[in-house]
């Protein structure tokens, strides 16, 4: 289990440098459904792990704010769609 949550640790370091980059990557369907199956993992992660409290803090911050940036891609996507 510490294995799977250093590894999304890094998933998610990895979405937010791509996020802040703006990258094209990132934003299709199927990188959007991957990011939220890492966000359902990471939170089920944090569930079920019992060692290291710093790693349980890490992965909660991690998955909630991969879901933060999830909602605000989701707003601006609606946003720049409605504008003319």
């Amino acid at each position: 289990m510490k294995g799977l949550a250093c590894f999304l640790l890094i998933f998610h370091l990895i979405i937010a440098g791509l996020w802040i980059a703006n990258s094209q990557y990132l934003f299709s369907f199927w990188s959007v459904i991957i990011w939220g199956i890492s966000i359902i993992l990471g939170f089920l992660t944090y569930k079920k792990i019992n060692e290291g409290i710093i790693i349980r803090k890490l992965i909660l911050f991690g998955s909630s704010f991969m879901f933060f940036l999830l909602i605000l891609t989701g707003l601006i996507h609606i946003a720049t769609d409605s504008m003319p």
